[in-house]
């Protein structure tokens, strides 16, 4: 799946399907990095089947997952082995073009209300906003083909600047991607562009 395939299918579908589109697929067949595509007014998301579940199929009969009757079962079906997506954490951001205190430069500011992880792993706990939240990392000038990470913002680092993360505006070439991390190893990818920063702009980044 490349991003012709998108093209080819937003061509067919035009506007008819509303603003929101699910592709699932396997992880390994999709030919770019990021978890949505933007064709006019819609935006088809890429929903990823790990290889790990697909390899765990292709060993064994495949198994019906039985749904809970009882609430001390749903664990039951969240360690079963059935299909599943890779879980994109859910994220609320902010674009804007700020001036840090105390800075004679501009930066692209990313400020970040909601991050929660979605992953539903053995052991996973639910936390408060932000809690789960890993890092940012950042490849300022994207090639549309390869990742090349030019800068990690840790949380840490994150929360002392009130939920904000300061992106170089010179560094900013063409387009960058961010892919957002949480602490239990799962991905939420985007592209954006200088022009994407704008006052008062909110953005619903991922957690579909």
């Amino acid at each position: 799946m490349d991003y012709g395939f998108i093209d080819d299918l937003h061509a067919m579908l035009g506007s008819k399907v509303g603003q929101e589109f699910f592709i699932i697929a396997p992880a390994a067949s999709v030919m770019f990095l990021e978890d949505y595509i933007e064709k006019g007014s819609v935006r088809y998301y890429i929903l990823r089947i790990p290889y790990s579940i697909i390899n765990e199929l292709n060993n064994r009969d495949f198994e019906a997952i039985k749904q809970p009757i009882y609430e001390s079962q749903v664990n039951d079906t969240v360690d079963a082995v059935g299909f599943d997506f890779i879980r994109t954490p859910k994220v609320n951001c902010k674009y804007s073009i700020k001036k840090p205190k105390n800075q004679l430069l501009e930066y692209a500011t990313i400020k970040i209300s909601t991050f929660k992880s979605e992953a539903m792993l053995k052991g996973a706990i639910q936390l408060d906003n932000r809690e789960s939240l890993s890092m940012i990392m950042v490849d300022f000038n994207y090639n549309g083909d390869i990742f090349n990470l030019d800068e990690v913002y840790y949380a840490s680092e994150i929360e002392k600047n009130s939920w904000k993360v300061y992106l170089p505006v010179e560094e900013i070439k063409g387009q960058m991607m961010i892919i957002y991390l949480d602490i239990y190893g799962n991905e939420y990818r985007e592209i954006k562009r200088i022009e994407d920063f704008s006052d008062s702009k909110q953005v619903q980044a991922g957690g579909n």
